[in-house]
């Protein structure tokens, strides 16, 4: 029995199997999120550094989400801005890499007064600062 060995169908199919298995492996990754969820926890009123305080003066008439480094820890501070109306609540904190570069994004929800506060502390278990934070804001059904 003689068998021919067709090199170039070899080499074909060598080159579409890496293209398959690579295919599996790449793509879903260009489609999936890829954002880390950051654990924090709310800071009680009494229990705000004083630093941050003073700095939230500036800051209470604005709709924004802050990262400061005070002592070692990582604080978020997110502000409702003027609307007297509602308070605001964080719903989710992530970070994304974008072009190697931390982006925080901060995902809060305006509530009824009564249900929440005109701003909110929470300390995360960052080591450092993000280079920019990006709020996302909701409004709650309720």
């Amino acid at each position: 029995m003689n068998v021919k060995f067709n090199m170039k169908g070899v080499i074909y199919g060598m080159l579409f199997l890496a293209l398959l298995i690579g295919g599996f492996i790449f793509i879903p990754n260009m489609f999936m999120d890829q954002s880390k969820p950051v654990d924090y926890t709310m800071v009680q009123r009494e229990a705000i550094p004083e630093k941050i305080l003073d700095i939230m003066d500036k800051y209470t008439d604005q709709e924004r989400a802050l990262a400061v480094k005070l002592d070692g820890k990582i604080y978020v501070v997110v502000t409702r801005g003027k609307d007297n109306d509602k308070g605001i609540e964080i719903e989710k904190i992530r970070t994304i890499n974008e072009e190697d570069k931390i982006v925080m994004k901060v995902k809060a929800v305006y509530k009824d007064k009564k249900e929440s506060y005109p701003y909110v502390v929470v300390e995360t278990n960052l080591k450092e600062l993000p280079h920019r934070i990006e709020l996302e804001t909701s409004i709650s059904g309720n």
